[in-house]
Parts: C-alpha cells; sequence; structure tokens
C-alpha cells in the first residue's frame, strides 16, 4: 500500500508535486509513498511527508481523496497548506538523488496539471475537479 497527498496552496491554486528526471525519463508525481510494517495509510502519507518534503502535517489536516488500483494499492488524501516556496527534497529521497534520479518539489497550477506528465496519469482530472 502506498498513501500520498494532494497539497493544495488556495491562494496561488496550485498543488506541490515532485518532478522526476530518472533514467532519462521526465514525469511528476504527488508526494507520498509505502507503508511501514503495521501503517494505516494515514499515519504513511503523514510520515512521507515529514520525510520528504519536511512538512508536519496532523490526522485531521488530512481529507481522505480517492483510492487507486495500479500496479500497487494507492490512498490519497487532500489537504490545503499556506506555503508558496517549494520546499527542498529530503530524507531517503534527498539521499537517493543523482544526476540521473533527480527529486524536485515545484508548485503547478491546477490549470497545468493536465499538460504534464503526471503519474499515474488518471490523477490529472481527478485533481481539477477537487478544485
Amino acid at each position: 500500500m502506498r498513501a500520498r497527498v494532494i497539497l493544495y496552496n488556495k491562494e496561488n491554486k496550485a498543488v506541490l508535486l515532485i518532478h522526476r528526471f530518472k533514467n532519462g525519463r521526465n514525469y511528476w508525481v504527488i508526494p507520498g509513498g509505502g507503508a511501514e510494517k503495521n501503517e494505516t495509510p494515514i499515519d504513511t502519507a503523514i510520515r512521507e511527508i515529514n520525510e520528504e518534503l519536511n512538512i508536519h502535517l496532523k490526522p485531521n489536516d488530512l481529507m481522505h481523496f480517492f483510492k487507486y488500483k495500479g500496479k500497487e494499492y494507492e490512498e490519497f488524501f487532500y489537504t490545503e497548506i499556506p506555503y508558496s516556496v517549494a520546499p527542498k527534497i529530503s530524507g531517503e529521497e534527498r539521499e537517493r538523488a543523482s544526476s540521473d534520479n533527480v527529486y524536485q518539489p515545484e508548485w503547478i497550477t491546477v490549470k497545468e496539471v493536465t499538460k504534464i506528465n503526471l503519474m499515474p496519469p488518471e490523477i490529472a482530472a481527478k485533481i481539477v475537479t477537487l478544485i
């Protein structure tokens, strides 16, 4: 199970995504990651956002948004945050980063979400309906 969080800045009408450059591929993902032993989806989401972006969330901050079954089962949550400057990547992602494996947090306006290579592709349409 994986958990991801759509971090939305209402003032800028933008979501915080991770721009990935990996082995010649150029794509975007919603921040989050895999569960550790006995973690609930919400616990996973909170831990992953803290580790990856150093953003501290509480369970009450997150609204369940939808479930997705692709290669893996994923739960998506939603929250609004006041930040307008993209944080630096941290945690395991920072340690794994290299010239062939880049993690770049960036704000993308909701209007632009359907124009980028967001993975999995079905998520862009769901984000547009959220805002």
